[in-house]
């Protein structure tokens, strides 16, 4: 076996045994089921809603933040407009002058970090919330939001389920299928404490963790994870309300896809720098032992796996090139009739089979939990498409980590 190979079966390993690690957690400690109880109490809330040239999304925002299931004298909307240049300004103005909940502020173009530092700065409430101007919350969200932090005293932030709004196109339904996965897998590491990141969408915060932590930073253009590592830095919690339900748009083309996941896969490494301490240090619990470990190996492994793929597939292009060259014997096209005693039985084969049998379980489990209905041509796109797009941005960004260059938002 030569080593490019054996790299395969280590990475192969790897992600069979994590996946398992995350499915013996699913059932160590199962999600419970959404109820119809409402809160003890209900503590006034802000939600800041930082925007930037949005005026295609951001109407349908607010109508879903002034239709959430929550008393009105309790709920602030803070829309902080980041130096737009389109037509967002005249459609917040109009429907902040219409509903008294809703307020509208007008900044320079600062970045995101700024606009949502502008509104926590304004802000007397007990909770502290985000909803990205591209994002819609469900009627029953924030309601499930201070259910979760009730239930959970100690916690100190909490990111909600995340889905895609009406997945359309075969690249929406891959990421569709992507973010259930990402359902079930948020699930199972809040089981073990090692949440990494708080997304913009609906994720809250108790004031107190400002006031101990400091506001957001700028953070490599990925301030909800910078966050998430600085609160882990101080022994605060956070954790996932499986319960509350938001719904965002995704990429429209792979263009836009990777300017996206390149931004959130450069910073993942850029941060990783800044907080390296923190690695194989058990002071940070399952974050720093399980999290952050698997999280850099992963990307590595997912950059290796794609180049030795590269590598593999050019080499035997060149080989059969080369020997039609030097014999002029014509190529042939491959016979695509299935004989079953001619079937590769190797290991590699079996292993591959039962990782995407076990990628399959967690996608379905996070089906449940998202109360979601996954397609089959939606998994058809995830498998056929992901593995072949997902190196891309990986690549870049590691290439753009090693030139030190900071990924661009959009």
């Amino acid at each position: 076996m030569d080593i490019g190979a054996l790299g395969v079966y280590v990475c192969l390993f790897l992600a069979l045994y994590f996946e398992v690690f995350l499915l013996i957690s699913f059932f160590e400690k199962k999600p419970h089921k959404k109820t119809s109880a409402r809160p003890a109490r209900y503590p006034t809330v802000t939600i800041a809603v930082p925007a930037f040239n949005e005026e295609h999304t951001i109407l349908a925002t607010l109508e879903s933040l002034t239709a959430l299931e929550y008393p009105e004298n309790k709920l602030e909307i803070m829309v902080v407009d980041d130096g737009s240049t389109d037509g967002t300004r005249k459609i917040a103005e109009q429907f902040a002058a219409s509903h008294p909940q809703v307020s509208y502020y007008y900044k320079e173009n600062g970045g995101k970090y700024t606009a949502l530092n502008f509104a926590i700065e304004r802000s007397q409430a007990e909770l502290i919330g985000c909803l990205d101007a591209d994002s819609f919350a469900s009627p029953d969200a924030l309601v499930e939001v201070v259910k979760a932090f009730e239930h959970n005293p100690d916690a100190m932030a909490l990111m909600p389920i995340m889905k895609v709004h009406h997945p359309k196109s075969i690249l929406e339904l891959m990421q569709s299928v992507e973010y259930t996965f990402g359902v079930f897998y948020r699930k199972m590491i809040d089981n073990v404490g090692a949440l990494h990141v708080l997304p913009g969408p609906f994720s809250f915060y108790r004031r107190a963790v400002f006031s101990k932590i400091g506001l957001f930073r700028h953070a490599h253009n990925t301030e909800d994870m910078e966050i998430a590592f600085r609160m882990h830095k101080h022994g605060l919690k956070i954790i996932n309300a499986h319960t509350a339900y938001v719904y965002t748009t995704v990429p429209k083309s792979v263009r836009k896809l990777l300017v996206q996941r390149v931004r959130w896969s450069q910073g993942f490494l850029q941060n990783s720098i800044d907080y390296a301490y923190m690695y194989f240090n058990p002071r940070f619990g399952n974050f720093g032992m399980l999290t952050l470990p698997f999280g850099l190996l992963a990307f590595f492994l997912g950059v290796y796996t794609a180049v030795y793929s590269l590598y593999t597939v050019s080499s035997s292009i060149i080989t059969t090139a080369s020997d039609f060259w030097a014999t002029g014997v014509p190529l042939t096209m491959p016979s695509f009739r299935i004989q079953w005693f001619y079937m590769d039985t190797s290991m590699l084969s079996f292993i591959i089979l039962i990782s995407l049998g076990f990628m399959l379980v967690s996608i379905m489990l996070g089906q449940r939990m998202a109360q979601n209905r996954i397609t089959i041509k939606a998994l058809i796109s995830y498998f056929a498409l992901f593995g072949l797009i997902a190196p891309l941005w990986l690549l870049r960004a590691s290439w753009g980590t090693i030139r030190a260059r900071e990924a661009t938002w959009r």
